[in-house]
């Protein structure tokens, strides 16, 4: 199942309750939220016992603001993607 990593690097189980719907906030919605909705680090995992047998529905869909748009006083979306690609080695 899901699982957030919590401050301390321990992973924490999501609950899979009937009619839960989980919001994952991503980098630059962090940014633009002024951190108030912060972007948690998440994994997958095979889930044990009951667990296993229940259903999920996953649904992943992501947004990109033009590159003008403004997410803080020190972002735009185009400056905040170029930052995070290069603190990834991609460029």
């Amino acid at each position: 199942g899901l699982q957030v990593q919590a401050k301390d690097g321990s992973w924490l189980d999501v609950p899979c309750d009937f009619g839960n719907l989980i919001v994952n906030i991503g980098d630059m919605l962090q940014e633009a939220s002024g951190h108030y909705f912060p972007s948690t680090t998440h994994r997958v995992v095979n889930p044990d016992g009951a667990d296993m047998t229940k259903s999920r529905i996953s649904l992943p869909l992501f947004l990109h603001p033009r590159p003008d748009v403004v997410l803080s006083e020190r972002h735009t979306a185009g400056s905040y993607l170029q930052e995070r690609l290069r603190e990834l080695g991609v460029i």
